[in-house]
Order: C-alpha cells, then structure tokens, then sequence
C-alpha cells in the first residue's frame, strides 16, 4: 500500500476536485503537461469526466505516430468535492525485469480532498501495487515497483503543480 498527501495554499478542495476531474486542467497540472482527457464509452473524449469514465494521460506519440498513453484509469465512484476511487495502471507495470512477474491486475487509488489550514490537501492511499522490479527505459531507473511508483509518478497523478490554480 502507498500513502501519501500533499498540501496546496490558498485552494479549496472543491477546485481541487473539479481540476481533478476536467480533462484541460488535468493536462495542465501533471507531468509537464502531458496530454490527458476523459474518455466515455458511449461518446468518446468529454471535458470532464464521471463515473465509468476512463482516464488517459500522460500522453506521447508513439512510434507508429499514433498518440499513446502511460496511464489508463476508471473512474469506479465520485462523492462531489471530497472523494474519488478509480482504478490505475502505467505502462511501467510492464517493464517487469522477470516478465514472468507481470500483473494484469489495476492498483485501487482513492483520493480523498479535505480543507486545512492552508488551503486544501489531497489524500492519495494506493493498493495491490505490485512489488516486482522494473528497469523504465526512459528514465534508467531500476527498482520495485512501488518505489518508483511513489517517488517519481504519484507527484504527477497528484497534480502538484499549483500554478494551474492560479488561473481559476
């Protein structure tokens, strides 16, 4: 299991909440602005996204040309301004070092949005992520699974970039 919270000044956790969930600010406050949206089933691309939706970020072309994904998520339940719960996956859960190892099983994220005396933070507890290890072709770095995991990719699904607040 990971758990790990992270604190925003002056911003309430509804903005979070809605930032969160639309596909622009989405984009904007992770991984240096990486393409992410909302896809529904029935419809396609949305602005902002609901219950059964998946969400796809951390886009990048692909070597054929086509844009690809390092994140695939559903969103499983919403409680407006206060929770979300979805499921969640890279790609790196495919760089396993043993690909006997690999899971196709999604970790479980649950992020909770409270008000402090700061402004908002936003809760992030993580299960069923693997522990095996990877070697991430982009970066170099080897190592469980988890650890990358938590230090390198939770800041960015966290949003940590306040800047894109500041424009609401």
């Amino acid at each position: 299991m990971i758990a790990q919270t992270v604190q925003f000044t002056g911003i309430s956790p509804e903005t979070l909440y809605t930032a969160y969930l639309s596909s622009k600010e989405h984009s904007a406050m992770t991984a240096g602005s990486r393409p992410a949206f909302f896809f529904r089933p029935s419809i396609g691309e949305v602005a902002h996204g609901q219950e059964g939706d998946e969400l796809r970020a951390f886009g990048f072309t692909g070597p054929d040309g086509q844009p690809q994904f390092s994140l695939h998520a559903r969103i499983l339940q919403l409680v407006p301004g206060k929770l979300i719960v979805l499921t969640w996956k890279t790609m790196v859960w495919n760089y396993a070092l043993d690909p006997s190892e690999i899971t196709d099983l999604d970790s479980t994220v649950v992020l909770t949005f409270k008000k402090n005396l700061a402004g908002a933070e936003i809760q992030l507890v993580q299960t069923n992520v693997p522990d095996y290890k990877v070697s991430v072709p982009e970066t170099g770095e080897i190592g469980a699974l988890s650890s990358i995991v938590n230090t390198r990719l939770l800041p960015a699904l966290l949003g940590t970039d306040e800047s894109v607040f500041s424009q609401r």
